[in-house]
């Protein structure tokens, strides 16, 4: 078996594992059987429009970057290009392999100057998960006792600095290699450092992808408030937002399937915190998974797109173990 086999087998039995463990051993199957039994439409079908808009919203931010770069790419083809990126990153590596897809995707337009942009994304990203963390954090420990609220408050405060002059020296940084490498033999190298590094020129736009980037992480405690709402369990937003991103946060961690599994795990021990019984919140987690994987279905009837998937396994050799290459 291959490396890859090896890592997706066990990537694939970390997920039913730690599922099966919350379904037969941290909940009560029966209780979850009659909350969902308890299910109503509007909402559930609130929480798939929201899941949508979600994605829409990730495509959006994107776009505004490559048309930063005079880049031509349709609203509409980035849209596409997240939904079926989405898809496939529930099974391919996280992150990575769905960039991977997007740069597949963007290459048939002909068009390659794009891993600037997905770089920007990740690392704006990691930005505004890590202010949305901070409010999460300190709503979690407003809560808890045990928490000693200013400690925590400060540390990730600090880290937060951290992530800023890093991100911002790394820009002037990628500027000044490159034009100090201009007679360098490797043009495929400085070319990814200039476009990464023209992003400094255009603050607004980042301070714009910024702010969007964290109504995005507050739009998800938001989708699952709602699906909470159509099983008729009533409890207070700030719960969501106190749990919710930092469960997703954690699904992050390429140890599972798409995240799944470690997400709820994480949702139901930080709403324990809270005094969320554990089948509630794991069938509102997973409710919420439905949600979004519905969200993703009209990526199945996108042909073009998912042909991707085989040309990925192609190109996978041209590509690094970042999926940035050939930029």
């Amino acid at each position: 078996m291959s490396t890859r086999a090896s890592t997706a087998a066990l990537r694939l039995t970390v997920t039913v594992g730690l599922l099966l463990i919350l379904l037969f051993v941290v909940a009560d199957p029966g209780e979850i059987i009659a909350l969902v039994s308890n299910i109503t439409l509007i909402p559930f079908l609130g929480a798939v429009l929201l899941s949508t808009a979600d994605r829409f919203l990730m495509a959006y931010k994107w776009w505004l970057l490559l048309r930063s770069r005079n880049l031509g790419v349709r609203l509409w083809t980035a849209f596409r290009c997240y939904l079926v990126s989405s898809l496939y990153g529930l099974i391919l590596p996280v992150t990575v392999g769905a960039d991977a897809i997007r740069i597949l995707a963007i290459r048939q337009l002909g068009i390659t100057e794009v891993a600037a942009s997905i770089i920007i994304e990740r690392g704006l990203g990691v930005l505004a998960m890590g202010s949305v963390a901070l409010l999460s954090s300190l709503l979690l420990a407003t809560s808890v006792s045990s928490v000693q609220v200013e400690s925590l408050t400060l540390w990730l405060t600090i880290g937060i600095a951290i992530m800023v002059v890093a991100f911002t020296a790394s820009l002037h940084f990628a500027n000044r290699w490159a034009l100090r490498k201009k007679s360098d033999n490797k043009p495929r190298l400085r070319k990814a450092a200039e476009a990464y590094a023209r992003y400094r020129l255009h603050p607004g736009l980042l301070a714009v992808f910024y702010l969007l980037s964290v109504v995005e992480s507050l739009l998800s405690a938001v989708i699952v408030y709602v699906v909470a709402l159509g099983l008729g369990i009533s409890l207070p937003l700030y719960i969501f937002v106190a749990t919710v991103p930092l469960a997703l946060a954690s699904a992050r961690l390429p140890i599972s399937l798409g995240g799944f599994g470690v997400q709820e795990a994480s949702f139901v021990f930080l709403a324990g915190l809270l005094g969320v019984p554990n089948a509630t919140s794991l069938t509102i987690m997973l409710i919420a998974d439905v949600a979004m994987l519905i969200a993703l279905l009209p990526a199945l009837l996108d042909s073009s797109m998912l042909t991707l998937r085989q040309r990925a396994k192609e190109d996978a050799d041209a590509l690094d173990s970042h999926g940035f290459k050939d930029e």
